[in-house]
């Protein structure tokens, strides 16, 4: 009977540690934990994505989970469009994965995409191709940390 109730007992503690959730958090237009310049034309590197994790104590952090995917997609990434963030969480281990697509300001050596360009206009801010074939709306900025993701100062 002892022997029943241990192994009973270790497969229900096997369970509950391998056991896990798993949840969007959000869907968001344009995330940063950078300044961006809004006058600055910017190119598509692609999609990349970044995570932040805890162990017991503590929770991780949803600004180094973004600058770990700006930084997945290259040293001068400046922000992510159509980001998804998800949250999981087992007993022990909790995780913020970050997913976009990656831009970053175009230079006279690396035009070879398209490049779009942030606009401020009277029915809101838009991402527009530079042949303006392409408009893609952004909405609001969100804050990730104390930064915020758009600056109009610059």
């Amino acid at each position: 009977m002892k022997r029943r109730f241990k192994a009973s007992l270790t497969v229900l503690l096997a369970v509950l540690f391998v056991t896990g959730c798993s949840s969007r958090i959000g869907d968001f237009t344009t995330v940063s934990t950078k300044n961006v310049n809004m006058n600055a034309e910017y190119q598509k590197v692609g999609s990349t994505e970044g995570s932040d994790g805890a162990v017991l104590i503590g929770q991780p952090d949803l600004k180094t989970a973004v600058d770990n995917a700006l930084e997945n997609a290259g040293s001068d990434t400046r922000y992510l469009t159509n980001a998804r963030i998800i949250g999981t969480s087992y007993p022990f281990y909790s995780k913020i994965t970050v997913e976009g697509d990656a831009w970053k300001p175009v230079s006279g050596a690396d035009a070879e995409g398209e490049v779009y360009r942030l606009e401020k206009t009277k029915k809101g801010k838009f991402l527009i191709s530079e042949d303006g074939s392409e408009k893609i709306e952004v909405f609001e900025s969100v804050q990730a940390g104390s930064e915020a993701i758009d600056s109009e100062s610059r």
